[in-house]
């Protein structure tokens, strides 16, 4: 199988891919795609992704983008280790964690905390960013409660979507004050973040 995987080391939703691909052990290529500002895109791009966002990938010449759409093809194209929970409701909630991260994590702890620190040298940031990414964590502790086969006592697609956005929050001490007020997230996420897995995926501009 062929696998080309476009997008940055940097970028948190290209590391969600790459963990996936190396928890299912798939050989992958993965080639310089960076639609920020000073970076470059491959000239035919837009044929891999009509908004030239990051990542998309190719698989066999099957051409796909979305983060989520493409870790849910490997989940079901390579069976071993099954990245979905059997249980319909642990699934379920697998990907409810998946778009919390999406739509209420993302913003506040990666470009609310992580990038003001570790981009724009060290400005502070704002105490909206800060609230929302208090929340945001409480809201995903929570899981350990309700639903913790969904992401936490083994590896599922969730995990690895969490696990993008800690890598980079957790690199400024914004973030990791936040996540050490939340002692269940942190220890799992202690542990998770020694993986070798997550270490290979580390870019120079995270601690984790």
């Amino acid at each position: 199988m062929e696998v080309r995987l476009y997008g940055t080391e940097e970028s948190v939703y290209t590391r969600i891919v790459r963990l996936v691909l190396l928890a299912k052990e798939v050989d992958f290529a993965l080639i310089e795609a960076d639609p920020f500002d000073g970076g470059k895109l491959p000239g035919d791009y837009d044929l891999r992704h009509p908004f030239k966002r990051i990542p998309a990938i190719e698989v066999d010449g099957m051409r796909l983008y979305e983060t989520d759409a493409i870790v849910q093809y490997i989940d079901a194209l390579i069976e071993h280790p099954k990245l979905t929970p059997p249980n319909a409701e642990d699934a379920a909630r697998m990907r409810q964690i998946m778009r919390i991260v999406d739509n209420y994590a993302y913003r506040p702890l990666v470009w609310g905390l992580y990038v003001p620190v570790w981009w724009r040298e060290g400005l502070e940031p704002a105490g909206e960013a800060i609230e929302q990414s208090r929340h945001v964590l409480g809201v995903l502790d929570s899981f350990f409660d309700s639903s913790p086969d969904a992401c936490f006592n083994g590896w599922t697609l969730a995990t690895f979507h969490l696990a993008g956005v800690l890598g980079a929050a957790d690199s400024v001490a914004q973030g990791s004050a936040l996540i050490d007020e939340r002692p269940r997230l942190r220890e799992w996420w202690n542990g998770l973040r020694m993986e070798p897995i997550m270490v290979k995926t580390r870019s120079t501009h995270t601690q984790f």
